[in-house]
C-alpha cells in the first residue's frame, strides 16, 4: 500500500521510520484472508468451507492473542492439505512480516515475508488463469500486494512500492466488482482510501506514473463502517483500523478510545490496540487536557507489561516515547522534579531536528519548569532550543512568548494548538 511521506522515510530515526510504516501498514490485509471461506468455491473444494472456515478463524483469533507459533502450526496443517491454495502461503507471509512488527531490527523477517508471498501470489494469479472470475483469487493477489509493497517501502523501493500498491487496490477492486456483497473485501478498500487520501510528496509523483485510483477518505472510513457492520470475519480488524483513522487523521480521539476499548478486553496482550490507545490518550489529553490522566498511565503500564512479559526487543522509539509521556504527565499533574528528570534525558536522547519530534515540545515544557521553579536563566536556555526543533503545534509561538515574559502557570497559558494529524511523524 502507501505510507505517507514516503518521500521523507529514508531521512527519519531508524525507530522513527519501522514505527511510520508500521503505523499505517499494520491492519492492512492482516486478518482479511479469513474472508476466503466466503469466496471459495464450493464445487473445487466441496469438504473445505467448514474446515478452512475453522482453521482460520483460528489462525486470526491467534495472531489477535499475538500468539504466532499456534498460528504458524495451523497454516502449516492448511498448506500440508491444501498446497493448491494461497491461503495457508498468505498468512504464512503475514506471520513472518508480524514477527518483526515492533522489533528494533524489523528487517530481520523481509526475505521470509516475501518468500511466503511470492508463493501466495503465484497459486492466486494462477487460479485468475484458470477462472478470471474468481473473486477469491483476486482478493488474495491484492492481499499479497499489500504486503509485498510494505516490504518495499521499508527497503525505500519506492517503484515497486507504487506498482504493488497499484496491482494490489485493482485486485481488490476486481473482487469486489464480481461480489459487492462481500462484505469483508470493504475492509481493504477502506483502509486504502483512508491511507492514500493522505499521501503527499513522492506519491503524487508514483501516481502520475501509475493509474492508480484516486483515494477518498470519507468513502475509506465509509466501507470500514461497513466492514465492522456486516463483515463476517474482518469486523474486528476494521474496528480496529477506524480507530487508528480516527487517532492518526481524524482527531476523533474520544471515538478512537470507545472503538478499542472493547478490543483491548477481548485481547489484552495486542500490542497493536494497546500502543493506539496509548496514543489516542495522549493527543486527547495534549490537545484537549483534563485532569483525568490515570487511563493514559494505565495504558502505557499495560504495554510496558506486555512487552516485558513475551520479552521483546521492542522498538526504543515507543520505550522512549513512553517515557516522555510519563514526564509529561507527571508535569501536568505537578510532579516538576520528576518531569524534568525524565524529560531532561529524553531531550538528550534525541538532540538533533529529526530524532523526535517531542524533543521542542519537550524543551518547552522544560522551559516551563524552570519558570515555574524560579530558574529564569535555565528557562531562557530551554526556550530558546525550541526554535532547532520540529514545530508539532504551536510551541515556537510559546517559547517566544515566554523568552518575553516568564512562564506563571496555567493561566497565562496559550493552549496548544497542534494536531495529531500535522505531526512531521506520526509514531
Amino acid at each position: 500500500m502507501l505510507y505517507k511521506r514516503l518521500n521523507k522515510m529514508s531521512k527519519l530515526h531508524p525507530s522513527k521510520r519501522s514505527l511510520a510504516l508500521v503505523v499505517k501498514s499494520s491492519l492492512i490485509v492482516i486478518f482479511i484472508l479469513a474472508a476466503n471461506s466466503v469466496f471459495l468455491k464450493a464445487d473445487k473444494y466441496p469438504e473445505l468451507l467448514p474446515v478452512i472456515d475453522t482453521q482460520l478463524s483460528q489462525t486470526i483469533d491467534y495472531i489477535f492473542q499475538e500468539d504466532y507459533s499456534k498460528a504458524d502450526s495451523i497454516c502449516a496443517s492448511i498448506i500440508a492439505e491444501y498446497p493448491d491454495h494461497p491461503a495457508g502461503y498468505f498468512m504464512k507471509g503475514i506471520l513472518h512480516w508480524r514477527k518483526g512488527y515492533f522489533l528494533n531490527d524489523y528487517n530481520k523477517y523481509n526475505d521470509t515475508t516475501l518468500d511466503w508471498l511470492k508463493k501466495s501470489l503465484k497459486i492466486a494469479k494462477s487460479n485468475i488463469k484458470n477462472n478470471p472470475d474468481d473473486p477469491v483469487a483476486y482478493f488474495y493477489a491484492g492481499g499479497a500486494y499489500g504486503y509485498q509493497g510494505s516490504v518495499f517501502a521499508r527497503r525505500k523501493s519506492w517503484i515497486k512500492t507504487g506498482r504493488a500498491a497499484y496491482n494490489g487496490i485493482r485486485s481488490l477492486e476486481k473482487s469486489m466488482k464480481l461480489d459487492s456483497n462481500l462484505f469483508d473485501v470493504y475492509y481493504g478498500s477502506g483502509l486504502y482510501h483512508v491511507l492514500a487520501s493522505h499521501q503527499p510528496g513522492v506519491i503524487k509523483w508514483i501516481q502520475k506514473l501509475l493509474p492508480i485510483p484516486a483515494a477518498d477518505s470519507d468513502l475509506g472510513i465509509n466501507h470500514l463502517q461497513i466492514a465492522i457492520e456486516k463483515g463476517k470475519f474482518t469486523s474486528l480488524a476494521a474496528q480496529s483500523a477506524l480507530a487508528l483513522a480516527y487517532v492518526y487523521y481524524e482527531d476523533k480521539y474520544c471515538d478512537a478510545v470507545d472503538l478499542l476499548t472493547p478490543l483491548i478486553e477481548q485481547y489484552p496482550q495486542n500490542l497493536d490496540f494497546l500502543t493506539t490507545m496509548t496514543n489516542a490518550y495522549f493527543y486527547r489529553q495534549l490537545t484537549t487536557p483534563t485532569t483525568e490522566w490515570e487511563p493514559l498511565r494505565g495504558s502505557i503500564n499495560q504495554t510496558r507489561k506486555v512487552v516485558t512479559d513475551q520479552n521483546l526487543d521492542f522498538q526504543e522509539w515507543w520505550l522512549t516515547k513512553f517515557d516522555f509521556m510519563e514526564g509529561y504527565m507527571d508535569y501536568m499533574t505537578g510532579d516538576l522534579s520528576s518531569a524534568k528528570k525524565i524529560l531532561t534525558k529524553y531531550c538528550q536522547h534525541y538532540p538533533k531536528k529529526g530524532g523526535s519530534y517531542l524533543s521542542g515540545l519537550g524543551y518547552l515544557t522544560l522551559g516551563k519548569i524552570a519558570d515555574l521553579q524560579g530558574n529564569r536563566e535555565e528557562a531562557i536556555i530551554n526556550y530558546k532550543k525550541v526554535s532547532k526543533f520540529e514545530d508539532i503545534g504551536n510551541e515556537k509561538k510559546l517559547a517566544k512568548k515566554f523568552i518575553n515574559s516568564p512562564f506563571r502557570g496555567e493561566d497565562s497559558e496559550i493552549p496548544f494548538s497542534g494536531n495529531y494529524v500535522d505531526l512531521p511523524d506520526r509514531p
